[in-house]
């Protein structure tokens, strides 16, 4: 009895390990200098050609929207002026 359960706990621990991030990744050059971890999780709208931002707002590497800026003022709180795509600076 203790062997097979042994046996289930074991399996439980490899399908976790599996689970939780078995899977590669590669980043998208134009997101690697933005820190997607400092926006809210409801900022990351993923967003294409077929489906662009709203007015006011930026594609940024296809993942999220940002707003488009001058000035630090223009962002929302605890973020900055500071990103820049083609000529155009966002929030970040």
């Amino acid at each position: 009895m203790s062997r097979l359960l042994r046996g289930v706990g074991v399996l439980a621990v490899v399908l976790l390990g599996l689970g939780c991030g078995g899977g590669a990744t590669t980043e998208d050059p134009a997101v690697a200098g933005i820190d997607l971890a400092s926006h809210q999780p409801a900022a990351h709208i993923v967003c294409s050609s077929e489906d662009p931002c709203a007015k006011g707002f930026i594609c940024v590497g296809r993942i999220r929207c940002a707003k488009v800026c001058k000035a630090d003022s223009d962002c929302p709180t605890g973020q900055l002026c500071t990103g820049s795509i083609n000529g155009k600076k966002f929030c970040q």
